[in-house]
C-alpha cells in the first residue's frame, strides 16, 4: 500500500513541476514573440459597427481597421453602414481627410408585379434564389425578373428588406448601402443609388424592346428616348440603361421621366413625387387630345361650310 502512495505521490509531483516548466516556457515565447498591435487599429475598430458586411472591400471590420492604419491610400470612408459619423472618427484617429460620404440606399430594379409577368412554370425545390434561377433561369417569362425568394432578405446584417407580394422592399432609412443584398441575388436585380437620386429605371432586362413587351408591361423597351433627353448621363450599358447620378440632375430627370415612350418606366424615386407626376403627365396628354380632336372638329366645320 506504501508503494501506490510514492507512486501517486511522484506522479502529481512530476506533472505539477512539468506543468509549472511548460507554462514558464508558453509565457516566455507568448512575450517574446507577441506580435504588437498598433492601438489606432483597435481604435479603429471600436469604431466601426462590426457588421462585418464586407462593403468596404476588405474580409470584415478587423481587416479594414488594419488597413486603414496602415495604408496610406485606404480612405476612412469607405464603411459605409457608418457613413459620415463613423468616417469623420476613423479620420480623426488616422490623421486622414474624412471628405463628404455620399449616403446611398439599396433599389430594386424590376416591376415584375406591376407589368404582370406570368410564370412560365411552377418550380420545386429548395426555396432560395440562387437555386430556383439555376432552374431554366428563374420561374418567371422574364429571364432578368426577380426571383422572390427572399436571399436578400435572409442576406441583410441591418433587416432593412422585408419581402411582400414575393418582391423585396427595402427600408430607405434602415438601409445602410452595405451592398451585401447585390452580391447576394442572381439576378442583379438590386443597386446601389444616392439616396437623394432624383429618378432611376426599375427596369433590369437586357432583352429588345419586342421581347420585354411580350412578356411585362412595366419592362423598359430600349427606346432611347431618354438618352437622348439626357446625352453622356443616361446611357445604355450592356443592353440596360444605366444613369451617371454625378451629372444627373433635376432637370435631365423630368425630360427622362416625361419623355418615357412606354411611360413611367423612367420614373421618380419618390413614390409621392412619381403619383404627381403621373397626374401631370396625363393631365397633359388629355389635354392635348382635346385640343387635337377640337382642331379636327374645326377643320371638318370649315370644309363643310366650303362645300356648302
Amino acid at each position: 500500500m506504501e508503494n501506490v502512495w510514492t507512486i501517486a505521490f511522484w506522479g502529481i509531483a512530476f506533472f505539477a513541476i512539468f506543468g509549472i516548466v511548460c507554462g514558464g516556457a508558453l509565457a516566455y515565447a507568448a512575450q517574446r514573440f507577441a506580435v504588437k498591435v498598433d492601438p489606432k487599429i483597435e481604435a479603429v475598430r471600436a469604431c466601426l459597427p462590426g457588421a462585418n458586411c464586407g462593403a468596404c472591400g476588405y474580409a470584415g471590420c478587423e481587416s479594414y481597421a488594419e488597413a486603414v492604419v496602415t495604408d496610406p491610400a485606404c480612405p476612412p470612408g469607405k464603411c459605409a453602414p457608418g457613413k459620415q459619423e463613423v468616417a469623420e472618427k476613423v479620420a480623426g484617429i488616422t490623421g486622414k481627410s474624412a471628405g463628404a460620404a455620399s449616403a446611398v440606399i439599396s433599389v430594386l430594379r424590376c416591376s415584375r408585379n406591376d407589368g404582370e409577368v406570368k410564370k412560365k412554370h411552377e418550380y420545386v425545390g429548395f426555396d432560395t434564389c440562387q437555386a430556383a434561377s439555376i432552374a431554366f433561369g428563374g420561374p418567371y417569362e422574364c429571364d432578368f425578373a426577380c426571383v422572390g425568394y427572399g436571399d436578400c432578405e435572409a442576406a441583410c446584417p441591418f433587416h432593412a428588406i422585408h419581402m411582400k407580394d414575393g418582391m423585396p422592399v427595402i427600408d430607405p432609412e434602415a438601409c445602410t448601402g452595405c451592398g451585401v443584398c447585390i452580391k447576394t441575388c442572381p439576378k442583379q436585380v438590386l443597386q446601389l443609388l444616392p439616396k437623394d437620386a432624383p429618378a432611376y429605371v426599375p427596369c433590369s432586362s437586357k432583352d429588345s424592346g419586342k421581347a420585354v413587351s411580350n412578356v411585362c408591361k412595366a419592362g423598359c423597351i430600349h427606346c432611347g428616348a431618354c438618352t437622348r433627353k439626357a446625352k453622356d448621363v443616361v446611357n445604355m450599358i450592356n443592353d440596360r440603361i444605366e444613369v451617371d447620378y454625378e451629372k444627373f440632375d433635376e432637370d435631365m430627370a423630368k425630360a427622362c421621366v416625361w419623355s418615357c415612350n412606354r411611360q413611367f418606366i423612367f420614373r421618380y424615386l419618390d413614390p409621392q413625387r412619381q403619383a404627381k407626376a403621373v397626374e401631370e403627365i396625363k393631365a397633359e396628354q388629355a389635354a392635348k387630345k382635346a385640343a387635337a380632336a377640337k382642331k379636327a372638329a374645326a377643320a371638318e366645320t370649315k370644309e363643310a361650310a366650303a362645300e356648302a
